[in-house]
């Protein structure tokens, strides 16, 4: 099994297209792969093809590759990313954010450690942390606006919504 070439979910596809018109792109799964097919590529005048435009074709990482932009130049680097998130879908979930914010392919492994994800609402995650901080009566309990909370949490911005229950801590 070569580097990159699954992350868990499913083998990911890619396809080099050529910015020459006179040439033909190819698909590729790992490094070795694009490697071999892309020392081998030549156009219809036999002259050897040096740039290629990658593009994410299946597989689960499609949003991540996109963010950053992967190209010919940072490809091994995304290879060793996919290796380095392994079968972990909340760091896939972290990095995907991260990329999003800016930050550069060799930046995130330093970074996704630094937060962590809460399945359910800003109210839900509100009542987990009163339940945990402080030892309250059921009947003040009930008095507690959990909704307001979880959002004031979200404007304060002491936690962040990435999609319907999913919450993103820590940063």
């Amino acid at each position: 099994m070569s580097a990159g070439a699954i992350h868990g979910w499913a083998k990911s596809m890619y396809f080099a297209q050529p910015y020459n018109i006179s040439a033909t792109g190819f698909y590729f799964a790992d490094m070795e792969e694009y490697m071999t097919k892309a020392t081998a590529a030549v156009d219809d005048f036999g002259q050897p093809v040096e740039e290629f435009e990658l593009q994410y074709i299946d597989g689960d990482h499609a949003a991540l590759f996109n963010a950053l932009r992967v190209s010919q130049a940072s490809l091994a680097d995304w290879f060793e990313l996919v290796d380095e998130l392994g079968e972990d879908e909340d760091r896939y979930v972290i990095a995907c954010h991260l990329a999003d914010l800016g930050y550069a392919m060799n930046e995130l492994a330093d970074r996704w450690d630094d937060y962590s994800l809460f399945r359910g609402t800003a109210a839900d995650y509100a009542a987990e942390i009163v339940a945990d901080c402080y030892d309250l009566p059921d009947t003040i309990v009930a008095y507690i606006d959990f909704e307001r909370l979880g959002r004031d949490m979200v404007l304060g911005g002491d936690i962040e919504e990435l999609a319907h229950d999913l919450i993103l801590l820590g940063g």
